[in-house]
């Protein structure tokens, strides 16, 4: 009893001993357990992942080379569709033309009324003519398939009739004829199934690949590529997803999962491992030295990462060309602004290059990146401590200051910077003047500490009263800026209503022969029928259009207005030879324009156009040359309006050859005190004489004008004088007046209802 006890107490005491070291194996062996199984799982991972890279490769090529062979049937096809009659010869040609030697398609067979009446290749493959689809059961269904859905249909394996099996595509043919399509027939294009998996990588891989119809077969008769068997071996899958159907792919290494694995190598290193846990206290010192220096490293980390993240944020804030603080510096300042004194006002200066663009296109991105950079450095140099420079985007800049009396010192700043930036900048040795204009704005006392954000845009609206008044401005924001602001844009919106609830009324006024106060025509003018306003003139309007860019719909509804009239006075038997429009820069910019002038009912030389020379030779000088012409072939007469009030040459003004020219009421005006003024119109009208051009003298304000443009030998006379601009009905009666007083007139007797010019 006593040795049974001894016993016990001593492996009781190895057991103590050593159960460190059998609770450390335990934990190794455990660990060399999970790892090893991680390790295969993740091995089947990686395994998996490359197989299916390759297979998505495979994937890719194969639904690319389908996609190809389909574009070059349906290339075949839009062929027949524009030529169906074309006959074997046509289509042999077609077909030769389209089918590339690189191309899995070998062959093409057209069947119109669901029979095969032509093939290409002819040689090899006459047994396929005849071929009715309605009567052959093996390739019935698909043809009626392809027939029916209207859509491209691919099948396959197929056994041909002329031998052998490929795969088949048909695709059905219509015949548009303007008014509905008409089925013609079938176009069926044979693919060369083993030059398709050739070029699509079947042929050259080491995997086990199996292509079926169906995600996942449970027949032979559903895999045409590979066996069934390899879907039912944990495979990769992928699909090919096509219009025409869907093939689903499956592959797997031909030697199955897990061959290369490496699990014994990374098992024997495990167990060494697992050694060394046995040892704890020397594994732990290695830990705590490898602590010490990670620990070490993620300082040295840590500020890389601060001096990193201080580099980004200035960055961010600073912009990357000039140095200076950028937009969102700006924004940050506004938001909290560093106020040097309580009692300091903020300014704020918006800053505009003038001819920035103009060095662009002349001297290159270079030139501009140096005058933005001149631009910089000066900027920089008129800041004090306290004063902020900064570019906000493009060649706009923000120059911010301080001051406890703002006003003297803002228009000091404006002034001071406009000289500053008008001094000349040398670009490659040449001096560019540049130049800026400027707007202004800064806090009120009353409104210290309220949002500045609203400080940034009464600086932008100085800008634009600054550029309206011309270049190397400075404007000083006030409230009646903001008023014509809040103004210009319930203007806006009003506008955009209006043209939605057809606000816009056409006006006309009409135009006189000079010799005989006859009507040679009216000019349609826009107005505005404001529901709380009432009628507005152009110049209410006109700008708000042009900035809205919705001039070219303006001008469409008038046209349409004024067309419609014309149609109304025709049919009450009215003298009306033709109606004038205007038309703007956008609306001759109009890619569908002279489409929609195709359209229109008009006869020859009713409709005139009416350009201003403003329009008509800056800016659109190459579009005119295209669409004058083909606007003058539809009938339409081209009126310059405004002459003379620009400074296009002559030149360049008759290349276009108007048919008439309107001189503007500001020349025309002080013809009766002025002989220059007269000389000048006796000029504009003899070079109109010369060119075969009418003279249209607009402004006419009284009879006394009306004679001397007689005189001079002016053509049509249009103003006040003579009428005024009035509604449609208002005109039906002018003319019903005119009428009325010729009818009057007894023979030999002077027409009482016209003006006489004497």
């Amino acid at each position: 009893m006593k040795f049974r006890r001894n016993l016990a107490r001593s492996v009781i005491s190895h057991t103590s001993a050593f159960a460190p070291a059998i609770f450390a194996a335990i934990i190794a062996a455990i660990v060399v357990w999970v790892a090893t199984n991680w390790r295969i799982e993740r091995s089947l991972a990686d395994e998996r992942s490359i197989v299916a890279g390759e297979l998505a490769t495979i994937s890719s090529r194969l639904q690319t080379n389908l996609n190809s062979n389909v574009k070059l049937l349906q290339g075949l096809a839009a062929g027949i569709a524009v030529n169906p009659e074309m006959g074997q010869n046509g289509f042999s040609k077609l077909a030769e033309q389209i089918l590339q030697p690189d191309s899995q398609l070998r062959s093409f067979a057209a069947a119109p009324g669901m029979v095969v009446r032509w093939v290409y290749p002819e040689k090899g493959n006459e047994k396929a003519i005849g071929l009715d689809y309605r009567t052959n059961e093996k390739q019935r269904a698909a043809a009626m398939l392809a027939r029916n859905t209207h859509n491209i249909v691919l099948t396959g394996p197929v056994e041909l009739v002329q031998g052998g099996t490929a795969f088949v595509v048909r695709c059905p043919v219509y015949i548009n004829d303007g008014t509905s399509q008409t089925f013609w027939g079938l176009l069926s294009g044979i693919i060369d199934i083993p030059k398709l998996y050739q070029e699509s990588g079947l042929g050259s891989t080491e995997l086990e690949i199996a292509i079926s119809t169906v995600p996942e077969p449970n027949s032979p008769k559903q895999v045409f590529f590979g066996s069934l068997a390899t879907f039912s071996r944990k495979p990769v899958q992928t699909s090919v997803d096509m219009v025409y159907g869907r093939w689903t792919l499956a592959a797997l290494p031909k030697q199955g999962w897990g061959q290369n694995s490496g699990i014994g190598i990374f098992e024997f290193y495990a167990s060494l491992l697992a050694l060394c846990v046995v040892a704890p206290i020397v594994w732990i010192g290695f830990l705590t030295k490898s602590r010490q220096r990670t620990i070490e490293k993620l300082r040295l980390h840590k500020k890389k990462l601060v001096r990193a993240r201080q580099r980004l944020e200035y960055l961010s804030l600073h912009d990357a060309l000039t140095g200076l603080p950028n937009r969102r510096f700006v924004d940050q300042m506004i938001s909290q602004p560093p106020r040097p004194r309580p009692e300091d006002c903020l300014i704020l200066v918006h800053i505009d290059l003038d001819r920035f663009k103009e060095i662009n296109d002349t001297k290159g991105h270079a030139g501009g990146d140096a005058v933005l950079q001149a631009t910089a450095s000066r900027l920089a140099n008129l800041a004090g401590p306290n004063d902020v420079a900064a570019r906000i985007g493009g060649d706009e800049f923000i120059f911010a200051s301080w001051s406890a009396n703002p006003e003297p010192k803002a228009n000091a700043l404006a002034r001071q910077i406009v000289d500053t930036l008008d001094e000349p900048v040398f670009i490659e040795g040449a001096a560019c003047v540049v130049g800026a204009s400027v707007g202004v704005a800064w806090e009120t006392e009353g409104a210290l500490g309220q949002d500045l954000g609203q400080l940034l845009l009464n600086a932008d609206l100085a800008l634009y009263e600054a550029k309206k008044a011309g270049r190397g401005r400075a404007a000083v924001f006030t409230e009646e800026l903001r008023s014509a602001a809040i103004h210009s844009k319930e203007l806006a919106d009003e506008f955009t209503h209006a043209l939605d609830r057809d606000e816009l009324v056409a006006f006309f006024q009409p135009q006189f022969n000079a010799n005989t106060l006859d009507i040679a025509g009216v000019e349609t003018l826009a107005r505005w029928d404001h529901p709380q306003k009432g009628l507005l003139a152009p110049n209410r309007f006109l700008d708000v259009a042009e900035k809205l860019g919705r001039t070219g719909d303006m001008d469409r509804l008038i046209l349409q207005k004024a067309l419609f009239e014309l149609t109304r006075w025709d049919s009450l038997g009215m003298q009306i030879p033709r109606v004038s429009v205007n038309i703007s820069a956008r609306r001759l910019a109009q890619a569908n324009l002279l489409a929609e002038l195709s359209e229109l009912p008009i006869a020859k030389g009713r409709l005139c156009f009416e350009l201003l020379e403003t329009i008509s030779f800056n800016d659109l000088q190459p579009v005119l040359k295209e669409i004058i012409p083909a606007v003058k072939k539809l009938g339409i007469e081209i009126e310059i309006d405004d002459f003379g009030t620009e400074h296009a040459s002559i030149v360049s003004l008759l290349r276009f050859e108007p048919r008439r020219l309107k001189i503007d009421r500001e020349i025309i005006k002080p013809i009766i005190a002025s002989p220059s003024q007269r000389r000048l119109v006796s000029s504009i009208i003899e070079i109109g004489r010369s060119q075969n051009i009418d003279i249209v003298a607009e402004g006419v304000e009284t009879m006394e004008h009306a004679k001397i443009l007689k005189d001079l030998g002016c053509h049509i006379l249009q103003g006040y004088a003579l009428a005024r601009p009035m509604t449609s009905e208002q005109l039906i009666e002018f003319c019903r007046m005119k009428d009325k007083g010729m009818k009057d007139v007894q023979p030999g007797q002077q027409n009482p209802s016209k003006l006489s010019i004497r």
